[in-house]
C-alpha cells in the first residue's frame, strides 16, 4: 500500500486486501497519515475483489478519524475503481451513502440511461 499527501488530499494506492486479515494495519497505517488541512482522502480500490464487514469497519475508522481531527470541514473520502462485487457490497450496506464513489473505467452511461434488454417491450394499442 503506498499513501502520498498533496495539496489537502491523501491519496492511497495498491491496496491489495481489505479484510480481516490487514483491516487493522490499514486503518492504521492511514490513520497515521492525516494530517491538519485534510479535504478527502481517495482510496483506489482497484485490485479489490472482496471487502468484508472488518474492511468495511476500516473505511468508517478512517472516515470517522479523519473527521474528528478536522473540525472546520467535513474530510470526504473517496473510493475508486471499485469492481462491481465491492460495489455491490457498498450498495447492500448502504455504505455508498456515506463515501463517495467513483465508478470504474467503462462504468458510467455517458449521461444515457441503461439499457434493460430483459424489459419486455411494450405492445403498441
Amino acid at each position: 500500500m503506498e499513501i502520498q499527501r498533496q495539496n489537502g488530499t491523501l491519496t492511497v494506492h495498491d491496496v491489495q486486501e481489505l479484510s480481516a486479515v490487514n483491516a487493522r494495519w490499514f486503518r492504521n497505517e492511514i490513520c497515521a497519515a492525516l494530517s491538519p488541512g485534510l479535504k478527502e482522502i481517495e482510496i483506489d480500490l482497484t485490485h479489490i475483489s472482496h471487502v468484508d464487514s472488518c474492511g468495511l469497519g476500516a473505511l468508517v475508522s478512517v472516515f470517522k478519524a479523519a473527521n474528528d481531527r478536522v473540525c472546520k470541514e467535513t474530510v470526504t473520502l473517496r473510493l475508486l475503481n471499485l469492481q462491481p462485487p465491492v460495489q455491490q457490497m457498498f450498495e447492500l450496506t448502504r455504505m455508498h451513502h456515506l463515501f463517495e464513489i467513483v465508478p470504474r473505467n467503462g462504468g458510467t452511461t455517458n449521461g444515457q440511461a441503461p439499457v434493460n434488454h430483459a424489459a419486455k417491450p411494450t405492445e403498441p394499442k
